[in-house]
C-alpha cells in the first residue's frame, strides 16, 4: 500500500472510531470528532510513515513503530483536545483507540495482503 492509500485508510478508520466512541456525547461532537481525527491524521501521517522507516535500521520495526505512534497519539491527542473540545485524559484515550485502530489495520492489511 502506497502512502496516499494508508492515510486515507486511516482517516477513514480514525473517524470511524472516533464518530462511535463520541456518540454518545452528541452529533456536533461526533462531527468535531471527525474533524479532529481527519486534521490529526493528515498532519501526522506523512510524518510517521517516514519516521518509521527512517528509525527502522537503527532500532528494529517494531520498536520504530511503538515510538511513532506513541509520539503520533500524543500529537494528535492536541486536535481531540482543541477542536472537539475534550478534557487531556479523554482526549488522549481517543487518540489512543483512534490510532491502535488504525494501526492494526495497517497490520492485518501487510499480513494477509499475499492472500488476496
Amino acid at each position: 500500500m502506497d502512502q496516499p492509500s494508508a492515510l486515507a485508510a486511516s482517516i477513514g478508520i480514525e473517524s470511524i472510531i472516533v464518530a462511535i466512541l463520541l456518540a454518545r456525547l452528541g452529533w456536533a461532537k461526533v462531527r468535531r470528532g471527525i474533524a479532529a481525527a481527519t486534521l490529526g491524521t493528515i498532519v501526522t501521517h506523512p510524518l510517521a510513515w517516514w519516521s518509521i522507516v527512517a528509525l527502522e535500521p537503527a532500532i528494529g520495526y517494531w520498536a520504530a513503530v511503538a515510538l511513532v505512534e506513541a509520539l503520533v497519539c500524543l500529537a494528535e491527542s492536541l486536535a481531540y483536545r482543541l477542536l472537539v473540545p475534550l478534557a487531556w485524559p479523554l482526549a488522549l484515550a481517543m487518540s489512543v483507540a483512534a490510532n491502535a485502530a488504525s494501526t492494526l489495520a495497517g497490520f492485518l492489511y501487510y499480513a494477509y495482503a499475499g492472500f488476496f
